[in-house]
């Protein structure tokens, strides 16, 4: 009996994980998500100034776009931000009730509304959030309709999915999506308190649940598979292994308590891996280990 409380004592221990603020950024307004990209250009989404913020790996601000409006480089409300390719960026405009495409130098390319005159089930009204697969398929999630609509590589709706017709996987109040490996589609709803597990077809295929979760919101995927997410009212950050079998929640180590976080992204330097956390108005950068 000793020796095992013991093995359970080193297994803990070497499963530990922690986020060690080194530190901050105040500079935004209510903003919804965070990402990063491949180059190290940190995105941030600043909602309530109706902008994105371009920042270096530090901190640095490099630029800003943007400003209130609906012409080209104007939002209103930008919720998410995608930088996931290697050719475009995407934001979630939500009150524009749109995706805008830029490219990786945020010229504007493209802008993706919806056809009134089509088929209701694949129209979509207010974008919280948008991601896009390897096979250049666009997933935009429509809070206001609580589903998500896939647009296939030829910009043509091919299917939405999450209401109630996936059963078990019918969404409640979804924030946030991303791709993860093995043809897979991440959602996390605040009301279900809960991560949603879909294929590319819109397949329901699990929700992940852990009791301490109160309103699950940002999201992001490590190359390594690792899902994070924010939890903005527990103030958790939660870790699901990519066998999306187990849940662990992340000590952070912070200057204060967090009080609203809000989203989550990862970069992978030659130091280690990067983390950096939206919380309230401020970003949080330091190092996972």
């Amino acid at each position: 009996m000793k020796k095992y409380f013991i093995l359970l004592i080193f297994s803990a221990l070497l499963y530990a994980q922690t986020f060690t603020e080194q530190s901050r950024v105040a500079d935004f307004n209510n903003p919804k998500a965070v990402a990063v990209s491949a180059d190290g250009r940190v995105y941030v989404a600043d909602t309530g100034n109706n902008r994105i913020v371009i920042l270096n790996s530090r901190g640095r601000i490099l630029r800003t776009i943007g400003g209130f409006g609906f012409e080209q480089d104007q939002f209103d409300a930008p919720a998410d931000i995608w930088c996931g390719s290697l050719i475009n960026i995407y934001v979630a405009d939500y009150n524009n009730r749109r995706v805008q495409r830029f490219d990786r130098q945020m010229n504007y390319i493209s802008s993706l509304s919806t056809d009134e005159t089509g088929d209701d089930d694949i129209q979509f009204a207010e974008v919280a959030s948008c991601a896009v697969s390897s096979n250049n398929d666009l997933f935009i999630l429509d809070h206001g309709e609580n589903k998500i609509v896939k647009i296939n590589r030829l910009g043509q709706p091919e299917r939405s999915f999450g209401t109630y017709i996936s059963g078990a996987g019918e969404l409640q109040n979804p924030v946030q999506l991303d791709i993860a490996p093995r043809g897979l589609l991440m959602v996390t709803d605040a009301d279900a308190k809960a991560l949603f597990v879909y294929d590319f077809f819109g397949n329901f295929i699990k929700a992940l649940h852990d009791p301490r979760m109160k309103r699950p919101s940002g999201l992001a995927v490590s190359e390594e598979g690792k899902i994070w997410i924010t939890d903005s009212e527990a103030g958790i950050l939660f870790m699901v292994d990519p066998g999306l079998s187990q849940i662990k929640t992340v000590t952070l180590k912070t200057t204060r308590s967090p009080n609203h976080l809000q989203d989550v992204a990862m970069l992978k330097d030659d130091s280690g891996n990067m983390m950096f956390l939206l919380d309230g108005n401020e970003l949080l950068i330091g190092r996972f280990h």
